[in-house]
């Protein structure tokens, strides 16, 4: 053999013996790529389940913050090793994974899991988390500015917004340490200095309302304040409750003037529903000196001739038509 053809067989057979090495060193352990596919999609839809949620993040305030952080702990070092073994674009990753038995438990398809993960922009994130608590900051202090002083039972809710503002600003300062929030802070702690001695003042002098003089029946006002406990006793997961405790009913008056349609036949406008407005006390857990009184609405059936009269059948209460009253000041039961 002519010592050229020598030379170009050695230069082949070095090729063909690289393409094969690297077609060797392309085949990812299945076995492992499988565990990180389950594990990348489990952080995946971790995220999309609990962290774009702006009613969680309202909710959970700094804890949303710590779940965050456990969360971008685990992901972001495991986007990285996804890419090294697997590629750093959907097409290498579908050319990887090609063929490959999706897990049990497992949501996503690999490109899937690498499209959300790879577009995934921590710092966009968080900055999205921090102009949220801003938002909400600046809302609760313009709702605190609107409520007005002289309504001695908006005054608990005036309070709530102050605290909520000073909450949610020092919030955004927790997502960006760097961020000019401290005028603001400022601001809502005098709000809440300003606005809790006078709340601390209505609670001392919030009396019970009583019966309304005015109601027009039908029905015994003592009777239907009866209906309404007893519907709270059978039925205490009537409506989600505004104060986080547990809600014991113990006192009640009807504050209507008397009963309203709350719904109608659609062709003959007959009514079909009628509620009654009874003001209720509840005790809780967190403070024996306290009720929690609410505002609220009592239906009957939803039939046809229905009739102004119990027994009750639905209640709920009106959204932020609530306070604290002092529990000596509620009728003993």
């Amino acid at each position: 053999m002519s010592k050229n053809r020598m030379s170009v067989v050695v230069v082949v057979a070095v090729i063909s013996f690289g393409l094969l090495s690297s077609v060797a060193q392309a085949q990812p352990d299945k076995k492992q790529a499988k565990e990180d596919w389950k594990s990348l999609d489990k952080l995946c839809v971790q995220y999309q389940g609990e962290f774009l949620s702006e009613s969680d993040a309202v909710k959970k305030g700094a804890a949303f913050i710590d779940e965050w952080k456990a969360w971008k702990k685990q992901f972001e070092p495991l986007r990285e090793t996804f890419k090294k073994r697997y590629g750093d674009t959907n097409l290498k990753v579908y050319d990887t994974f090609e063929g490959m038995e999706k897990p049990l438990d497992v949501k996503n398809d690999a490109v899937q899991v690498a499209n959300i993960a790879y577009s995934l922009d921590i710092a966009r994130e968080e900055k999205r988390y921090t102009d949220w608590a801003l938002k909400w900051g600046k809302e609760s202090y313009r709702k605190w500015k609107n409520l007005k002083a002289e309504n001695v039972e908006k005054l608990e809710l005036k309070l709530t917004r102050a605290e909520g503002a000073v909450r949610n600003f020092k919030l955004a300062k927790m997502w960006n340490p760097q961020g000019d929030y401290d005028e603001y802070i400022k601001q809502a702690e005098a709000a809440v200095k300003e606005t809790r001695p006078l709340w601390e003042k209505a609670l001392a002098e919030l009396k019970w309302p009583g019966h309304n003089k005015d109601f027009a029946g039908p029905g015994n006002p003592d009777e239907l304040a009866k209906a309404a406990l007893e519907f709270l006793k059978k039925n205490p997961k009537w409506s989600k409750p505004e104060y986080d405790d547990e809600h014991i009913p113990v006192a009640a008056c009807v504050t209507a003037k008397g009963w309203e349609v709350s719904k109608k036949a659609p062709l003959t406008h007959e009514p079909t529903q009628f509620s009654v407005n009874i003001f209720v006390a509840f005790k809780g857990k967190k403070d024996a000196k306290t009720a929690y009184c609410y505002h609220m609405v009592f239906y009957t059936g939803e039939e046809a001739g229905v009739k102004k009269a119990v027994p009750f059948r639905h209640a709920n209460s009106r959204q932020y038509a609530k306070y604290r009253m002092l529990m000596s000041n509620v009728p003993a039961k």
